[in-house]
């Protein structure tokens, strides 16, 4: 990736991957909207003690070189700018809430706390339009079953990144937003090795609004639980 020239206005327009699989296939790319974000700014260089008064206060932010468009699209979009009322005091956020969770977000699933699993709920707070779907990246989906809907594998260079951690089985899930709320289920998967504290992140993602949360999951689960029927038996 390479600098675009900021003296002059440029439109640099490349096809993303997704784009070219599309093409791939002999689909059409019917283009009907964009998104506009402001990656790669640095807003720590706005200077109140500029000398030349409060019009140049973002000189240095403004001068700042452009990069190029990337075919990464996942990457190169990461802070998507949204349009909220002139009142607003603060921008949308993501509330996790589950019976257990620490002030950190955690959540431990041993034999005797959770070991059928727990429902994690969502609310979407500071955006009025609560519909659609939450995207979710669960980052070791090898440690927990769940009942959100499978999306896709991730790729390109989030792929490399997840590779180079070891957690390359991360897939991206998306789950229900209804009414501002959305929740899902997370059941601990027994490890074969033995081996106790694995942990998950699970990374909520509300696409219009840019908001997210994180949540962690660990699993000290060594033993299947079923429930048992009761064998109680009524007399006449």
């Amino acid at each position: 990736m390479g600098y675009l020239d900021s003296t002059s206005v440029t439109v640099d327009a490349v096809l993303t991957k997704k784009g070219r699989e599309i093409l791939s296939r002999g689909g059409n790319l019917d283009i009907g909207s964009f998104t506009l974000s402001d990656t790669g700014v640095d807003y720590t260089l706005w200077n109140t003690d500029h000398p030349s008064g409060s019009a140049f206060y973002g000189e240095a932010i403004e001068n700042l070189p452009m990069l190029e468009a990337s075919v990464h699209a996942k990457n190169s979009i990461r802070n998507r700018l949204i349009t909220l009322n002139q009142d607003a005091i603060a921008i949308p956020a993501i509330e996790p809430s589950a019976t257990g969770m620490t002030s950190a977000n955690l959540i431990k699933f041993d034999d005797t706390s959770y070991p059928q699993g727990i429902t994690v709920n969502f609310l979407l707070k500071g955006y009025s339009v609560g519909t659609g779907d939450l995207i979710v990246v669960v980052m070791r989906p090898d440690l927990f079953n769940s009942n959100l809907t499978f999306d896709r594998e991730l790729q390109g260079v989030t792929r490399d990144f997840l590779d180079y951690t070891d957690i390359s089985r991360a897939k991206q899930m998306t789950m229900k937003l209804v009414n501002g709320e959305a929740n899902a289920r997370f059941m601990p998967i027994v490890q074969a090795d033995g081996v106790l504290g694995k942990q998950s992140a699970i990374i909520v993602i509300h696409p219009e609004s840019g908001a997210t949360a994180e949540v962690f999951l660990e699993n000290n689960v060594t033993k299947i639980t079923r429930q048992l029927l009761s064998n109680t038996t009524t007399k006449g």
